[in-house]
């Protein structure tokens, strides 16, 4: 359960590489390939800022893409760049970057859609 500052949940996990040759399948990120790294971290989830919009310029693309800040209490080191964050409402975030500061570790994330 979180608290007044750290109200979310979350899980961290790491994507399992990928030690085949040759051509296979897509396998995107799924929980089923990911090791968990820690789970049950009370966390802070909120939008940070919007990133340009695509290039492309398609009829059907969005605006931008929203990044997410999740602040947690953490060693340091323990995330890093490709981790998966999964909140309590079962949303993943997949970290762009990760500061490790003396008091929290606070990730930049990108939300992970079908």
């Amino acid at each position: 359960m979180g608290s007044f500052l750290y109200p979310r949940t979350i899980t961290i996990t790491r994507p399992s590489a990928d030690t085949s040759y040759g051509a296979q399948p897509y396998s995107g990120l799924q929980a089923s390939n990911e090791s968990v790294v820690a789970e049950g971290l009370a966390a802070h989830i909120q939008i940070d800022n919007r990133m340009p919009p695509p290039l492309a310029k398609l009829p059907g693309d969005a605006l931008s893409t929203p990044v997410f800040r999740i602040i947690f209490k953490a060693a340091s080191g323990l995330t890093r760049t490709g981790d998966v964050i999964t909140d309590d409402l079962g949303s993943r975030y997949q970290v762009i970057s990760a500061d490790w500061g003396p008091l929290v570790t606070t990730c930049r994330a990108q939300l992970l859609q079908t």
